[in-house]
């Protein structure tokens, strides 16, 4: 059927999408709109059209519930972005809730770190929150019988002098229907920062009542009725190791013991991974214990912590390795010329987690759809691996959220949910497994250790005239995060854009008036044993040493973290304080 456009099909037919604020069953729900919709703001909620996400929900009872996608791992981030949502809201904070939500393609994309949940979302939340508000105040207005210029909102309630009405009431009317364009939400005003009342001040964090209680829900706690328990056997080496056989005799011995699963890996995260099934965690970590395994090792099985700092020290001392990122002036020249020079070398070592959670999951498949219950940082990232695991669409999969007992960066990476989800579709039932603390030392994601050369040159007075820096470091940004590549450079240029891999930019600016300077990245693909980093091609590099410090505020350029050391050992040798040489500021 051909529908004649009205004025305001016209309108809402020039943006890109429009927020909206209506009554769905018997509640308040606001929500982005994927489409142009010449539907109401309620049909379009009622019919689920919405996307990325569904903000927040007032019930008729007053509740709000603010639904969180971010991961909840210490930091309280649920409490920090249901500020952002109750201050243009208007909200009284007694009122708010916060819901950790499962994987859905509606919440976008999903993943906690990088310190970016409340920045990237601010504007969004903050837009999200004052379009309620002005829907709210409209209806409001309009039970009060009065025009919505004289009224105001505040503590979840509408006022015209001595009336009011509470959101609560407003929602039970059921009588909302609103919508406001991109153009329309980018113009509404937000309050200057005198005039808020829930940021900046002090609020109940909302986390803290079911954490004080033990009520609150980590990973290890998830549990659903007929679930076995399963412990990993790992190989020797992450990558090429196979099983050659099996001695369960000693296991078999171990009350509560099931049975030993190869586990058969489509996505090749799991290389040469057994999994013991039991009637209890104890039981499946004392059979794994009995268990004799004979293993053939993969290719990098005789590859250890000096082989790869010796690596490093080659690369950072070979000028033709590498990469040339950044020159300005002439270095060499400056070099040659100079009164002295201070050079050092830096190394670091590899680094593990240790977050206090062992990384766990609970797995199994429910009327064609797979369900794994976990704490996780970075649903999008495990998605894809874990369809191609199952070999399903993703469609039929959903990660279920749990408050995560530490992540610090080990559960950005959701690869223990696969062993689970495998040991699950081989054995037919619900699995839950735990790995152990060594287990997790063998499978963590490895900070990787690296190598920085680092050189000044100063002129008769001591002032530095030059600055050469070398690194050399495992690169996992190369292999599992294309997405992440500025490709507008050579295939031996190619850098990442994730902060703490290297250098994000090219580095122009002078080193506290120290030019010419030069840049130099020594990057070489290898997998100690026990790196849990997948690659596309097969092929895997640890994670990069943090050697570019964060920003101290945004815009700030990123220095290399040998850079301070360097500058105090120069200006020592200047004969002058290291603050003195600018290294306060």
């Amino acid at each position: 059927m051909t529908k004649t456009k009205s004025t305001s099909d016209a309108v809402m037919a020039a943006t890109r999408r429009q927020f909206l604020v209506g009554s769905v069953a018997g509640g308040l729900m606001m929500a982005f709109a994927a489409n142009h919709t010449a539907l109401g703001a309620a049909r379009t909620l009622g019919a689920g059209a919405y996307e990325p996400s569904i903000w927040f929900q007032i019930g008729p009872d007053g509740r709000i519930l603010v639904n969180i996608a971010k991961a909840e791992m210490g930091q309280h981030v649920g409490t920090a972005l249901a500020r952002v949502v109750a201050e243009e809201l208007e909200a009284d904070w007694v009122d708010i809730e916060i819901v950790h939500v499962d994987s859905d393609p509606k919440w976008g994309y999903m993943v906690t770190g990088g310190s970016w949940s409340v920045h990237t979302s601010f504007d969004q939340l903050s837009r999200a929150g004052a379009a309620g508000r002005i829907a709210l105040l409209e209806a409001g207005a309009h039970m009060l019988g009065v025009a919505p210029d004289q009224c105001r909102a505040r503590n979840s309630m509408v006022m015209c002098g001595d009336a009011s009405v509470s959101y609560g009431e407003i929602v039970a009317a059921g009588k909302i229907d609103r919508t406001f364009t991109d153009k329309e939400l980018s113009a509404l005003s937000l309050k200057p920062t005198s005039e808020r009342r829930v940021l900046g001040g002090a609020v109940k964090a909302l986390d803290i009542p079911t954490k004080t209680t033990g009520a609150a829900r980590y990973g290890l706690d998830a549990q659903v009725e007929g679930m076995l328990y399963a412990r990993p056997v790992l190989p020797p080496t992450r990558y090429g190791s196979k099983v050659l056989s099996v001695d369960e005799r000693a296991a078999k011995a171990v009350k509560g013991y099931r049975q030993t699963v190869a586990l058969e890996d489509p996505s090749g995260v799991c290389q040469g991974w057994l999994a013991v099934v039991a009637d209890s965690t104890h039981a499946a970590i004392k059979a794994a214990d009995a268990l004799k395994v004979d293993w053939q090792a993969g290719p990098r099985a005789a590859m250890d912590e000096a082989g790869i700092l010796a690596e490093g020290e080659r690369l950072v001392n070979d000028a033709r390795a590498g990469a040339l990122w950044v020159q300005e002036g002439d270095v060499d020249a400056a070099f040659q010329s100079a009164d002295k020079i201070v050079e050092t070398t830096y190394r670091t070592h590899s680094v593990l987690h240790f977050q206090l959670e062992p990384v766990n999951a609970l797995a199994f498949e429910k009327d064609g759809h797979w369900h794994i219950h976990s704490g996780n940082q970075w649903q999008s990232l495990i998605l894809p691996v874990l369809a191609q695991a199952l070999e399903v669409e993703e469609s039929r999969i959903t990660l279920h959220q749990y408050y995560l007992g530490g992540g610090f960066g080990r559960r950005l990476y959701g690869d223990y949910m696969i062993p689970a989800a495998l040991t699950a579709k081989a054995i037919g039932k619900p699995v839950k497994m735990i790995f152990t603390r060594s287990d997790d030392t063998g499978f963590d994601c490895v900070r990787s250790p690296s190598v920085q050369k680092v050189r000044s040159a100063l002129d008769a007075n001591g002032t530095p005239v030059a600055y050469d820096h070398a690194a050399a470091a495992g690169w996992p940004t190369a292999l599992w995060l294309w997405d992440f590549w500025r490709k507008k450079w050579t295939a031996a240029e190619r850098r990442t854009a994730f902060p703490s891999v290297g250098p994000t930019i090219g580095i122009p600016s002078p080193i506290n008036g120290c030019a010419p300077s030069k840049i130099r990245w020594r990057r070489k693909p290898f997998c100690p044993v026990g790196c849990a980093l997948w690659g596309r091609d097969g092929s895997v590099g640890p994670l990069s040493s943090i050697w570019m410090n964060w920003p101290m505020r945004p815009g700030k350029i990123r220095w290399p973290s040998g850079l301070p050391c360097l500058m105090a050992r120069a200006a020592m040798r200047a004969k002058h304080q290291p603050v003195q040489a600018g290294l306060c500021g």
